[in-house]
């Protein structure tokens, strides 16, 4: 008997075993996890996670795999064509299909080729890539695309969901005033609600840690320039994938030259579980990014009680007032002095921050009314 459950057809670059790609692959994890329930998911995605040259051990290609509640087929390259994303919908029947992606020729303009006649049942999510710094990426190259995707209609059947209402502002401004446009968070991971943080608070140090892609974008230069204006005795754990091999080669440079009070430690990638476990074990998240969609981390730090200290270009503000961290403009002196701020506490002060963090994410985060939004956008 055939499921009265809706068919949602997914595409993105990467997905579980993945992981160095970060943002999305939360979004979407967390989707499925909250709504497989109400919706039947079906995820089309690559053979290997981002800047891997091999394919994931242990997975079955170019077939569907079931994993828990919804179905993953990774495909290898050679299957990356118009020809199997056609096959794949008749097959499925989707009643709609998301896309994770604006740039990417695989998972977002091939699929879209494939069925853009499927008229309204077509949702992109861009993941921040209308965002000005990560225009400036390769900027002639996505104005030009850009450009041609409007002249061809590539998008006119399109209906797009931003995750705030910066994201919204973004897209109006790079796809004009009529498109539609649906403004719904990203839906945070499943908390094991006894996850405690374990990390004592002592007067005059601090653990931080930082969890991203190591690439300009995040820049992680910034954060050592101002660590070396921090007086106060800081461990800093670095989590994330490195992206840009010559950056993280300067930032080994700069990172040599902090003074003895400041002691870095890159972790490497982990798993989104070891990333939870990493969050409880420290302080406060610190974010130096240029350009923040979302900030899964910054939401899943909140999330264990954890403050964060971000910049301004996060959607996450109003930070101080809830006692939940700080949002900052980049600049060196107040990142320092925040962060010294934090560095002085003690166990009973701090505790007043970790309730505020919690706090902030149990207000700014409301599951239910983010998972209802959902579940009408896909009925």
């Amino acid at each position: 008997m055939k499921s009265k459950n809706k068919n949602i057809l997914i595409f993105i670059d990467w997905f579980m075993p993945a992981y160095k790609a970060g943002g999305p692959i939360s979004s979407v994890l967390n989707l499925v996890n909250h709504l497989s329930g109400k919706f039947n998911f079906f995820i089309v995605t690559g053979d290997r996670d981002l800047g891997d040259s091999k394919s994931y051990e242990n997975v079955e290609f170019n077939v569907w795999v079931q994993v828990n509640n919804y179905k993953v087929i990774y495909l290898t390259k050679p299957n990356q064509n118009k020809k199997k994303y056609s096959s794949i919908c008749n097959n499925i029947n989707p009643d709609y299909v998301y896309l994770n992606s604006l740039f990417s020729y695989r998972f977002s303009i091939l699929p879209l080729l494939s069925l853009k006649s499927k008229n309204g049942s077509i949702f992109l999510s861009p993941r921040g890539m209308f965002g000005p710094r990560s225009l400036k990426v390769k900027f002639f190259k996505k104005k030009v695309f850009l450009y041609f995707s409007k002249v061809i209609g590539l998008y006119k059947n399109v209906r797009w969901i931003a995750s705030s209402e910066i994201e919204q502002k973004e897209i109006f401004l790079n796809m004009g005033n009529s498109v539609e446009i649906n403004v719904i968070p990203n839906l945070p991971i499943k908390q094991n609600k006894n996850n405690k943080p374990s990390a004592l608070k002592e007067e005059g140090e601090i653990l931080l840690i930082c969890i991203c892609r190591i690439s300009p974008i995040k820049n992680i230069n910034f954060l050592f320039d101002v660590l070396e204006n921090v007086p106060s005795k800081v461990s800093l754990s670095i989590v994330g994938p490195i992206e840009d091999k010559g950056y993280w080669n300067k930032c080994l440079v700069r990172l040599n030259k902090l003074p003895p009070n400041i002691r870095i430690k890159y972790i490497g990638e982990k798993s989104p579980t070891s990333i939870s476990n990493l969050l409880l074990e420290h302080h406060c998240l610190v974010s130096t990014s240029l350009n923040e969609n979302y900030g899964h981390s910054i939401v899943e730090a909140l999330s264990l009680s954890c403050p964060v200290v971000v910049s301004n270009h996060s959607p996450w503000r109003d930070l101080e007032n809830h006692l939940a961290g700080v949002n900052l403009d980049l600049k060196t002196n107040l990142y320092a002095e925040k962060i010294n701020f934090f560095a002085e506490m003690g166990q009973d002060e701090f505790v007043r921050y970790r309730n505020g963090a919690l706090d902030y994410f149990n207000k700014k985060i409301d599951l239910d009314i983010f998972k209802d939004s959902y579940i009408k956008l896909f009925c």
